[in-house]
């Protein structure tokens, strides 16, 4: 086979990929839906769960603008699923908390996802693809945080 032959073959491969993600995203968000809140919205519940983060580090991650951030927050805020609270360390600062609502709320989206997700595959393809999932999460940890230290 020819680099060129190969190189199409990968491209194409990848091109599904792309299209099956862009799929999977609608499947995820129509999930999430079903639990209450919005796809960005329980990335954006995750996220905060995890550690501090600059707004402009939480929009990456959450994959929105700075404006739409804002907007996400405003409305988890009013919907009683997160709350502000002031940084100690900087007084211009505040940092985003989930509330126990909110962690009810990414535990319902978590359950939809997941069997959501499981109604997709047979129960003999459910742990390989768990597994191959699980080595795309690592992939990922270790790309992001490959792109962090540059």
């Amino acid at each position: 086979m020819t680099a060129a032959v190969q190189n199409i073959n990968e491209a194409t491969d990848f091109r599904l990929a792309i299209r099956l993600l862009a799929r999977l995203a609608r499947v995820a968000e129509q999930a999430c839906q079903s639990s209450g809140i919005s796809l960005p919205q329980y990335r954006l519940l995750v996220s905060i769960s995890g550690h501090a983060q600059r707004a402009s580090e939480l929009a990456t991650a959450v994959g929105v603008s700075r404006p739409t951030l804002t907007s996400l927050v405003d409305g988890l805020e009013r919907g009683g699923l997160l709350r502000r609270a002031p940084v100690p360390s900087d007084r211009r600062g505040i940092q985003l908390i989930p509330t126990e609502a909110g962690h009810a709320a990414v535990v319902r989206a978590e359950v939809a996802l997941a069997l959501r997700m499981r109604d997709l595959v047979d129960r003999d393809m459910a742990k390989v693809v768990g597994q191959a999932l699980l080595m795309l999460d690592q992939a990922l940890d270790r790309a992001t945080e490959a792109e962090s230290r540059c």
